[in-house]
């Protein structure tokens, strides 16, 4: 079953990695989709939409080996708990916006990104939860 766990773990972490070279490629585009949901503004959305994927691809490189496993599945759920807080308040305010997580400018559809987010953040809190060590004391 340890195979299993090894095999959430480096999917999990390219999930994010791709998420995050996807950005990389094309910054501008990304800092479209970060002003759309107007949270932030110039300068700030580009430096955001700067940062972000990296965050991604290196917490999303740190998930695939056991010894970073909990600092980057802390750093991504957290990611991804911000993402949704974000997504949901764009939502409450009737934006139509395309989030950029994948390169894609689709409209998003509310509905499935909060879920598809709930779950990665789950999936995220079990990988989580996995790398800590348990001492006595």
């Amino acid at each position: 079953m340890k195979w299993l766990g090894w095999i959430a773990q480096l999917l999990f972490g390219a999930v994010f990695l791709w998420s995050g070279l996807i950005k990389v490629k094309d910054p501008l585009s990304f800092a479209d989709a970060v002003r759309n949901f107007r949270i932030v503004g110039d300068p700030f959305a580009v430096l955001v939409a700067m940062w972000i994927p990296w965050v991604e691809i290196f917490a999303g490189v740190a998930v695939m080996f056991d010894r970073w496993k909990l600092a980057g599945a802390t750093i991504l759920v957290g990611a991804v708990f911000a993402f949704t807080a974000a997504v949901l308040s764009a939502w409450a305010r009737g934006l139509d916006i395309s989030c950029g997580c994948f390169g894609e400018e689709v409209a998003v559809n509310y509905p499935v990104k909060v879920l598809q987010n709930i779950l990665l953040i789950g999936w995220g809190f079990l990988l989580w939860r996995s790398g800590r060590r348990v001492t006595a004391i």
